[in-house]
């Protein structure tokens, strides 16, 4: 942040009641223009340090700019290691019935198949009201247009891994220096690899927004953040409008690569 000429985050340090234990404390620079809070990982903890912060009556939030940002699992159908997503969509793809892949129906694509329904792909009859979380595509867009102006970081290490992608052909995207696009996240607790798992999730991704979604990312808390923030707009607390959702590939299925295995390819 000092390199910014933005200021020093850490320049106070607000602590919250009901924030991480690990990461107690909301830090600002001097003017409070920019704060940084970390929620801590996997959805529960995001969904309770949100809800302590948006709650905590600490900071006026109403007219706030949100970027939930951090690292993710990277499809190598829409961008690579060090690339970067910015979203409309968060696909919570997880919350469905699972049969173990080894005992599902002999005419199922995947284990995984929406609640009040019969088989894969399909839209839920039951309904929890997180599946998928839609956010201001004008703002980001505009983020967009920005940021596709940044040169991001590479080194050599990320460059050798990226290379094994070019074995298969739709992979081209896995291959190329790391840019920003714009596709969208798969929220899920479960690190998960494989070809069937990861079209599953595309598919679903797919059918729950009528078409216009498309998995790139895989996180574990953006639902869950996402979800605090509507209930927050809902009284007026913040501005679901204002909030962006950005990610960077981190790691893709190194295991699966061992034996260059076609079959298996995303995380």
């Amino acid at each position: 942040m000092p390199k910014t000429g933005l200021g020093d985050l850490f320049a106070v340090n607000v602590s919250v009641p009901g924030l991480s234990v690990l990461y107690p404390q909301v830090h600002c620079v001097a003017d409070y223009s920019i704060c940084q809070v970390t929620t801590g990982e996997a959805e529960i903890n995001a969904a309770a340090s949100t809800a302590a912060l948006v709650l905590s009556g600490k900071f006026d939030l109403s007219k706030t700019y949100f970027l939930i940002a951090g690292i993710a699992g990277v499809n190598p159908r829409y961008s690579t290691l060090g690339g970067v997503a910015l979203a409309r969509y968060a696909v919570q793809v997880a919350l469905q019935y699972e049969f173990d892949a080894r005992e599902m129906p002999e005419n199922f694509s995947s284990g995984y198949f929406p609640y009040g329904t019969t088989g894969p792909d399909e839209y839920p009859s039951v309904i929890y009201g997180t599946e998928v979380m839609e956010l201001n595509e004008a703002l980001r867009d505009m983020a967009y247009s920005f940021a596709a102006n940044a040169k991001l970081v590479d080194n050599v290490e990320a460059m050798v891994y990226r290379a094994r992608y070019r074995v298969v052909a739709f992979f081209s995207a896995a291959v190329l220096q790391p840019s920003v696009v714009k596709c969208d996240t798969a929220t899920s607790d479960v690190y998960y690899s494989g070809k069937l798992l990861s079209e599953a999730f595309e598919n679903i991704t797919a059918t729950w927004t009528n078409g216009s979604g498309v998995y790139c990312m895989t996180a574990q808390e953006d639902n869950a953040v996402l979800e605090v923030l509507v209930r927050g707009a809902k009284d007026g607390l913040v501005d679901f409008g204002r909030v962006i959702l950005m990610r960077a590939g981190s790691r893709a299925c190194k295991a699966t690569w061992n034996s260059i295995n076609a079959n298996s390819y995303r995380c």
